[in-house]
């Protein structure tokens, strides 16, 4: 009897022990992949809150079972950010109970429509996989799902869980900004004009503030014109035609050095697919913009060659008429890459495929201690063209001939960054400037201009990436707004992309394959468990009580 007093002493003892550290110390993460520990990026966002910071959370109600784990591991976060910082309160809310359905698609956040089986038969059910924040009179939508096109829903969910910290630290991050970062965009060298630049600008519009900027009065007066582009936090150069002087290019060498940031996409060839698709051909030509000596500073070197691939995008054409009806037909078109980004980067996660035309390609130069990260390479399957050169149409519809195309992968973008040099520190500088080196800085460079340019239908810009001839939507704005975003975090914030949650699915042919049999197991051996158990026991007690 004493001895079992002990035990039960020890046991309330260790109970006890167990409150108290759980009580002091909280849970302990102990998965492999420490997905209930928050960043410390993210805690500093948290940590910064001050006031009430209500979120919504628009996932409730009845759906399959892949969006009730994503709604569990939502919560599961959201417990987290409350137990970090008592001002943040959240809930949960059903849209359709609560009248709300309207408001919500009004604003943007527009439904999942999911087909589910019920009672024998298809349904189709709305889903609002979105949260809403208010902070300080502000408000900010934050997307639940990541879109995967092609990919399977518990795949798709999978990598909206890994993206969940991210998606509501950055939110928290922007309405917590006392005021927009600034976005520079250049002017003056025969850039792209903004309603081709429109579907950009409109992703841009409610995170940054944007607004033109010339450097023409740097002959006249430098130092203020370097003044004023230093209130912006990047720059961006939107398919440049006409070269840069060594001026003009010293202040933007200026400005990178004092921690700026900038995307410069350019044409190293010019060929004009709009002359190509009115007269059949067109000439591709170098196009003298006199960057590489400055872009060659900093560890790069566009190539004045064009790069066909095999992965590519359709031209469509018209190849009769019928009652008076053009009939049109896609024709695979080697001059447009698929290009497909870096998956390892936190840029291209989860991002489809983004479009070119008539692009390029970049080399890296070793000798340059900048760190340089690839973003956006073409498949293994390409053939590199020299110019001057005329494209036709007469190739189309021909095999390709394989053999042309083992030039292997091209880089056509890649981002740039670390403590940089000036491009100017062992020549003649255009003029005098008191700007010392500052910071760290960011550039993304692409070697075609046409990645941030939208199609026009009757004057009017299209969204960006969306071939108005094919109908197909590319993922070219969520690439370019993914790389702003990375150029223009100093927090470390937008590494949270890389977050990696290992949730292994099921795999659906062996359940198929496997499902009556191992259903019959379940039923089977508990009684087969139970029977033994009893036996055992039976045998047990024999022996004990023989004598």
């Amino acid at each position: 009897m004493k001895g079992r007093t002990n035990y039960i002493a020890i046991a309330l003892l260790l109970i006890l022990m167990g409150l108290y550290l759980f009580s002091v110390l909280g849970y302990t993460d102990m998965t492999h992949d420490k997905r209930y520990t928050l960043s410390p990026a993210a805690l500093h966002v948290l940590d910064r809150v001050d006031s009430t910071l209500e979120i919504h959370v628009y996932l409730k109600g009845e759906f399959p079972a892949s969006f009730r784990k994503l709604a569990e591991e939502t919560r599961r976060l959201l417990e987290r950010f409350r137990d970090r910082n008592p001002y943040v309160h959240y809930r949960f809310i059903n849209p359709a109970k609560q009248g709300i359905i309207d408001r919500l698609e009004k604003q943007g956040m527009l439904p999942a429509r999911i087909t589910v089986r019920r009672n024998n038969r298809l349904e189709q059910i709305e889903i609002f996989p979105w949260a809403e924040i208010h902070y300080r009179g502000k408000t900010e939508h934050v997307p639940l799902m990541v879109s995967a096109p092609g990919v399977e829903v518990e795949e798709q969910v999978n990598r909206s869980v890994e993206n969940l910290e991210y998606a509501f630290a950055s939110a928290v991050y922007r309405l917590g900004l006392k005021q927009k970062p600034a976005i520079a965009v250049l002017k003056g060298h025969d850039e792209w004009p903004d309603a081709q630049i429109a579907g950009l600008l409109m992703l841009l519009r409610p995170y940054y503030r944007l607004a033109p900027f010339t450097l023409d009065s740097l002959n006249t007066n430098p130092q203020r014109t370097l003044e004023q582009l230093r209130r912006f936090d990047m720059v961006l150069i939107a398919g440049p035609r006409k070269p840069f002087s060594d001026t003009a290019k010293y202040a933007l060498d200026q400005f990178i050095l004092n921690g700026g940031k900038m995307l410069l996409a350019v044409d190293p060839v010019h060929a004009y697919k709009d002359t190509l698709m009115v007269h059949g051909k067109t000439y591709a030509l170098n196009a003298e913009l006199n960057l590489t000596d400055w872009l060659f500073a900093y560890g790069i070197r566009l190539n004045p060659v064009l790069v066909k691939d095999l992965s590519a995008a359709p031209v469509v054409l018209k190849t009769g008429e019928v009652a008076g009806n053009p009939q049109l037909e896609p024709f695979p078109w080697y001059y447009s890459p698929l290009a497909q980004p870096n998956t390892h980067h936190p840029i291209g996660k989860n991002v489809g495929k983004v479009k070119l035309d008539f692009a390029s390609d970049i080399d890296t130069l070793k000798h340059n201690p900048l760190h340089k990260s690839v973003i956006l390479h073409s498949s293994p399957y390409t053939q590199t063209v020299g110019v001057p050169v005329q494209i036709n149409f007469s190739e189309i519809g021909a095999e390709p001939d394989r053999q042309l195309y083992r030039d292997g992968v091209k880089i056509f973008g890649i981002v740039v960054e670390g403590h940089f040099r000036s491009a100017y520190a062992d020549r003649t500088k255009p003029f005098d400037t008191d700007y010392k080196e500052k910071g760290l800085s960011k550039i993304a460079v692409f070697a075609d201009g046409d990645i941030l340019r939208n199609d026009l239908n009757k004057g009017r810009p299209l969204p960006l990436g969306f071939d108005k001839w094919s109908r197909t939507q590319y993922a070219n704005g969520d690439f370019l707004l993914n790389t702003v975003f990375y150029l223009t975090d100093n927090d470390g914030l937008f590494a949270l992309r890389n977050k990696e949650i290992h949730i292994p699915l099921l795999d659906k042919n062996k359940v198929v394959a496997r499902g009556k049999s191992m259903a019959a197991l379940m039923v089977v051996f508990p009684v087969l468990l139970w029977l033994v158990a009893g036996l055992l026991y039976g045998w047990w007690r024999r022996k004990k009580y023989a004598r």
